[in-house]
């Protein structure tokens, strides 16, 4: 009897760290912005593309997030009514970087180019984001789950290098 109660204690146990991982996990691949960034208005309203805002898409590593600088271009004094809008004014007028949470992440040992893709590869940004065009919320989470086998299948499509060592290091 005794032996079945410390059984079933260890698995409670076991079930409340695993259900604590599961919901740290989530927690980590899920969350909001500090900024109810709509994407489709920026676009399909005011006309802007992608390497209007994420500097470098073209022609570097890595496509970067909005800065004050960028959005100072046009959001320097207030151009709407919109609250979101108000606030990134008043972080731009203050010198408050906007904290954005990183949505798209390529683990550290793997090297990866925008302008390899989009330049030189002619891969249209939805390929790899998905329609962020048609977003009025900011992203959560990644829209297109990135992965190794994901990346090849791509690769081997294009017929383009698989070598390990080409995204490796």
């Amino acid at each position: 009897m005794r032996r079945a109660i410390v059984g079933a204690g260890v698995l409670v146990a076991v079930g409340i760290v695993a259900a604590g991982t599961y919901l740290v996990m989530l927690r980590e691949r899920s969350f909001a912005q500090p900024i109810a960034f709509n994407h489709r208005k920026h676009i399909k309203e005011v006309g802007l593309a992608c390497p209007d805002c994420h500097l470098h898409a073209l022609d570097g590593t890595r496509a970067t997030i909005p800065n004050l600088s960028v959005c100072s271009t046009c959001h320097a004094e207030p151009v709407g009514s919109s609250p979101e809008e108000a606030r990134v004014v008043a972080m731009i007028q203050q010198g408050t970087p906007i904290p954005w949470r990183k949505v798209n992440v390529i683990p550290d040992h793997v090297y990866f180019s925008h302008r390899r893709h989009t330049t030189l590869g002619k891969i249209e940004c939805p390929v790899c984001h998905g329609e962020m065009a048609e977003r009025v919320l900011p992203l959560r989470r990644s829209l297109v789950k990135v992965s190794m086998k994901g990346c090849v299948g791509c690769h081997d499509k294009a017929k383009v290098t698989s070598d390990c060592i080409a995204c490796h290091r």
